[in-house]
C-alpha cells in the first residue's frame, strides 16, 4: 500500500474532504526545545547541558513518563541513578520544563483556520500525565478542542496503532476525513497506516503554505 501525506496530494487544504483536524502539541502548538529549556532553568550550569540532555530528554525514563508508567518524582530518581550530584539539577529541570512559554504560530494558524472552516479539532499527543494539565490550564485554546487524547492517560503512545484506533472510535472519526498534524515522521506514518490524512510539520513555513488561501 502506497501512502502519501496530504500535502503531496494537494497544494492547499482540501477542506471539503475533511471533517476534523487533529493536532500534536509539542512543536506543533507549543514550542518544545530542550536546549532552550536548559538555558532557561539552569542558566549557570552550561557544563551540565550535555549530560542532562542524555540523562533527561534522551533517556528511556522520559519515554516512560509519556507512557504513564512512572511519576515525575520517580523519573527524577531514575534519571539521577548513581549520579547523586545531579539530583538537584535534574529536579529543577523536570519540575520547571512543564511550563512551556512559547506557542507555535503556524500551528495556531492551522487551528484557527480549521475552526473558521467549521471543522472539529482534536489533540493527540505523547505527553506526561502530570505535565499536560499545566499547559492545558495555561492556554485558552485547549478549551476549544472537541476532544483530547494524551498518551500517559491512556498508557499508549504514538505511533502505536492502538492510539489512533482509540481516538477514531472514541470520537467517531471517519479516518479518511481526519487530518493529523505532527512534527514526527513516525507519528504521521502511524496516522497514514490508520487511514487518516497526515501532514508532517518538519520545516518552518510548511503549515502557512498549505493552510493559506
Amino acid at each position: 500500500m502506497l501512502l502519501r501525506t496530504i500535502d503531496d496530494l494537494y497544494e492547499r487544504v482540501p477542506w471539503e474532504k475533511l471533517d476534523a483536524v487533529v493536532f500534536d502539541v509539542g512543536n506543533v502548538l507549543l514550542r518544545f526545545d530542550p536546549q532552550a529549556l536548559l538555558r532557561l532553568h539552569l542558566p549557570a550550569r552550561e557544563e551540565l547541558y550535555p549530560v542532562l540532555m542524555e540523562k533527561v530528554f534522551r533517556s528511556p525514563y522520559w519515554v516512560m513518563l509519556d507512557h504513564g508508567i512512572v511519576s515525575t518524582d520517580e523519573a527524577i530518581e531514575l534519571m539521577t541513578g548513581r549520579d547523586v550530584e545531579l539530583r538537584d539539577a535534574i529536579g529543577t529541570l523536570m519540575h520547571g520544563w512543564v511550563d512551556l512559554r512559547e506557542t507555535v504560530d503556524e500551528g495556531l494558524f492551522a487551528l484557527q483556520q480549521a475552526r473558521e472552516h467549521g471543522k472539529k479539532t482534536y489533540v493527540l499527543s505523547n505527553y506526561h500525565h502530570e505535565a499536560f494539565p499545566v499547559v492545558e490550564k495555561k492556554y485558552d485554546f485547549f478549551s476549544g478542542f472537541d476532544g483530547i487524547v494524551v498518551s500517559a492517560r491512556l498508557g499508549i503512545m504514538k505511533p502505536n496503532p492502538a492510539i489512533y484506533a482509540h481516538m477514531t472510535a472514541k470520537y467517531g472519526l471517519t479516518p479518511a476525513r481526519a487530518l493529523f498534524i505532527d512534527d514526527s515522521p513516525a507519528n504521521v506514518e502511524g496516522a497514514l497506516y490508520a487511514g487518516w490524512q497526515g501532514l508532517c510539520y518538519n520545516r518552518p513555513g510548511k503549515i502557512y503554505e498549505f493552510f493559506a488561501g
